[in-house]
């Protein structure tokens, strides 16, 4: 819901924005409740050794190609950050960049147990977490946005945000999260120019249209309807100096004795550091094919997706194949998912599929949305991450709302919007 605060203001305008009517709503939503983080697994910590070991280790995957080097290897607590770093990058792409042949699911392994080896030896013992104790969370998010209407048909629009209190994120699977008092932040500043399409101003918030998740988000977005085709854009005004993806070359290793030991380790060639993509635009067409959509985009280093979703016989059918640009360099797989969903009343049901062989390749979910105001979703995976959640609404926008995952994160609380 919305309020107008400030209504039909009439402005004199230049170069033909003879008049304008400006108008300021506010709207936001407002949560408490109690919630619990859930349990999980140890972390074991051993000697210093282990952190040499690793690094051994590390090197001679990195020679033996399951995956690639980042950064010079020795056995210091500053090669351990590239490490993890490096191990963290890959196991992100699923760990396919692969160029021995031995297969993406030796690799993960292999990746799993330098990063355990790292945990131990850098002193990162970690008790096992049992489910905590419930606690109270609270939190407020209002947004004001102003806007002007021009007699041309143009507009402009400014927001501005303020989020304040401890709140609970059981979707995200993170926990409880505090904002800084009286948190203020900027939003998107949108200009409708018409025919000439919608631009959109937010330095490093708008997402890039074949990954979101790149390292530089851009700053400018642009959308416009052309017949029946739509067109989106997204710009990065700064240049970084890392432009193209650049593929990590491994070290070379050997060892002077039969028996390996930290002391052995020689590098005879030092590796080549890998870069991820400066990606400076991305676009994207979307329309209407046999009464469902079609899109495809790319960006400006060789990331690209392309998909669709219908209707066929009842069943909401979609398919997406996308290939993020520092995956193209790295010669990595594309990553394919098809999804179905199905509607019966109340109830919706869901299944997807994703080509990667990381131990969550398929999912499925089912919710119910009833007349009588209650809702329920369920989900699981291939890893056995489940989840339920659910809702009853009380009118005028407030909800009693709970749920609980297989880390046993729980939370019960109210939600409502204004």
């Amino acid at each position: 819901m919305k309020r107008i605060l400030l209504t039909t203001t009439s402005l004199v305008m230049m170069g033909g924005f003879a008049a304008a009517e400006t108008s300021v709503t506010w709207s936001g939503t407002a949560a408490a409740g109690v919630a619990r983080t859930g349990k999980s697994a140890a972390v074991t910590g051993v000697t210093a050794l282990m952190l040499q070991n690793a690094a051994l280790d590390y090197a001679i995957a990195a020679s033996g190609g399951t995956v690639s080097a980042l950064g010079a290897l020795t056995t210091s607590t500053t090669v351990e950050a590239t490490m993890r770093a490096d191990i963290a990058e890959k196991l992100e792409i699923h760990a396919q960049g692969d160029v021995s042949g031995t297969g993406n699911t030796a690799a993960v392994a292999q990746l799993k147990a330098i990063l355990a080896d790292l945990d131990a030896a850098a002193g990162n013992a970690v008790a096992a977490a049992t489910t905590s104790d419930f606690e109270t969370y609270s939190e407020v998010n209002a947004t004001v946005t102003g806007t002007v209407s021009m007699d041309n048909g143009m507009s402009l629009s400014a927001g501005m945000s303020v989020d304040a209190g401890k709140g609970y994120n059981f979707a995200d699977d993170e926990g409880f999260d505090a904002s800084t008092a009286g948190s203020v932040s900027l939003d998107a500043i949108t200009f409708t120019a018409g025919a000439l399409g919608t631009f959109t101003i937010d330095e490093n918030s708008v997402d890039h249209l074949v990954d979101g998740d790149d390292d530089a988000t851009a700053d400018l977005g642009y959308t416009n309807t052309f017949g029946s085709a739509t067109f989106s854009a997204a710009v990065d005004m700064s240049t970084d100096s890392d432009d193209a993806a650049v593929k990590g070359v491994a070290a070379v290793v050997s060892t002077g004795t039969t028996t390996v030991t930290a002391g052995d380790l020689t590098i005879t060639t030092a590796a080549v550091a890998a870069k991820a993509a400066d990606v400076q635009w991305s676009a994207k067409v979307s329309m209407p094919v046999a009464g469902g959509t079609a899109y495809v985009a790319m960006d400006e280093e060789g990331g690209n997706v392309f998909g669709a979703s219908t209707t066929v016989g009842g069943f909401g059918v979609s398919f997406s194949s996308s290939l993020e640009a520092a995956q193209e360099e790295w010669s990595v797989d594309r990553s394919n998912t098809i999804g179905l969903t199905y509607v019966m009343g109340s109830v919706t049901a869901g299944a997807s599929w994703n080509s990667v062989e990381d131990g969550d390749q398929w999912g499925i979910s089912a919710s119910y949305a009833g007349a009588d105001g209650l809702s329920i979703s369920a989900s699981t995976d291939e890893g056995s991450d489940w989840a339920i959640s659910g809702a009853v609404t009380m009118g005028a926008g407030a909800s009693v709302v709970g749920g609980v995952n297989y880390t046993e994160d729980a939370y019960l609380g109210l939600s409502f919007a204004f």
